[in-house]
């Protein structure tokens, strides 16, 4: 009885079988369309539940191409434009950007910690100073020798600047110009010396160390070398998805001076050797790793750029200025003075002989303030914001920049 039913059983499976493969191509192909729009539709909704996803918590946020490619992160809108500036940044609003070279922050310094770990297994007396804090200064001070470019060697050279027209003059290098920023650089990215770089290394430790709020903005920043220092220490100490990096130059060197706000502020524009596009400094960003979306360039003179950006700045911890000029000092300082923090710092490129120490001056008396200044070198100086200002815009305004003017 049992091996009646099983073969009959059987026989009907074989059946169903060759019935099954007599007649594949209409049960398969209708299997393959169901499969392939089944697909496609949960392909449409993942997309969809990305795009939901992705745009929680950030000011904007796209999907390109339908395909999760990239989330674009700005801490305000952007790019912001207008017939003489633009806000922008590089990370998304430039295109071609040249090759990362260096590896960022955060996995340079967790590789080289190993290294520094497994080193001192081998010696006596190893670096009181914590492997971890170690790798970090090696990554500062790697960072510090290549937009100086020291790390070449001899292939570096001095060049003898000046302002104006003309083809620039090569010379050996000279170690000792280079440490007080007395020359221009010629394969490096800033000219402004190991004292000036050291003094941003050492107010960006203060600003984290005392929890002092705000970005870093730099107004004047030539091959950007000092504010990719300084993106570099704010990267090396785990701040840069809370700090935002302003890099604001015209990118086509300085002004004409034709605001007459000072009797030396006369030609100091037509200087092809300081006109250094913005695509060149974003692609030296990207090479040394260090571009990402807290990076915003503003392009154009400082009287286009800093009304506009000083309404989506919240604070400030450190304001670095070098535009040498007494109305591209004034540009800034009566935009921003009142976004930086207190316990922050104004660092002067150009203190000593330049009218942008006037330019301070006057707005130290109108105001009434009178902070320390805190010699850096031959050329620069800094000061630390210890009270709040009410900024006299008027001032601004009208063009009115001295004691004596009244409004």
């Amino acid at each position: 009885m049992n091996k009646m039913f099983g073969s009959r059983k059987k026989s009907k499976s074989n059946s169903c079988v060759m019935s099954l493969l007599a007649n594949w191509q209409f049960v398969v192909w209708p299997c393959i369309g169901i499969l392939l729009l089944a697909s496609k539709w949960n392909m449409s909704n993942s997309e969809s539940e990305l795009s939901t996803k992705f745009s929680v918590g950030l000011k904007s946020a796209t999907i390109r191409e339908g395909k999760f490619s990239s989330v674009v992160n700005r801490p305000f809108e952007m790019p912001l434009e207008g017939s003489k500036y633009r806000i922008f940044q590089p990370l998304y609003d430039t295109d071609d950007l040249e090759e990362q070279l260096l590896s960022p922050a955060d996995k340079f310094i967790a590789a080289f910690t190993k290294r520094v770990s497994w080193v001192n297994t081998m010696v006596s007396n190893p670096p009181e100073e914590g492997t971890e804090d170690y790798a970090r200064s090696m990554y500062i001070e790697m960072i510090k020798s290549f937009v100086s470019a020291l790390v070449f060697g001899d292939k570096e050279m001095s060049v003898h600047g000046y302002v104006g027209p003309g083809k620039k003059i090569l010379a050996p290098f000279s170690q000792a110009e280079r440490n007080i920023g007395a020359d221009w650089a010629y394969l490096g990215d800033t000219m402004t010396g190991f004292a000036r770089l050291n003094n941003v290394q050492d107010l960006i430790f203060d600003v984290i160390k005392h929890k002092i709020d705000g970005g870093y903005i730099e107004t004047g920043v030539w091959r950007g070398g000092s504010s990719i220092f300084a993106r570099a220490v704010i990267a090396a100490h785990g701040e840069a998805q809370t700090r935002i990096s302003y890099v604001c130059d015209s990118f086509a060197g300085l002004p004409p001076g034709d605001r007459s706000l000072d009797l030396q502020d006369k030609n100091w524009d037509n200087t092809p050797y300081l006109e250094v596009a913005s695509e060149i400094v974003a692609g030296s960003f990207n090479r040394y790793g260090l571009l990402d979306h807290n990076v915003v360039f503003a392009k154009g003179f400082f009287n286009e750029t800093m009304p506009p950006l000083s309404k989506h700045i919240n604070k400030l911890s450190i304001m670095r200025l070098d535009g040498d000029m007494y109305e591209s000092t004034v540009d800034v300082l009566y935009h921003l003075y009142d976004k930086l923090s207190i316990g922050g710092f104004v660092i002067m490129d150009d203190w000593y002989g330049f009218p942008s120490k006037t330019a301070c001056e006057d707005f130290f008396l109108v105001h009434g303030i009178s902070p320390e200044i805190i010699k850096i070198d031959n050329n620069a100086a800094y000061w630390k914001k210890t009270e709040n200002v009410t900024i006299q815009y008027w001032r601004y305004q009208q063009n009115k920049f001295k004691s004596v003017d009244t409004q």
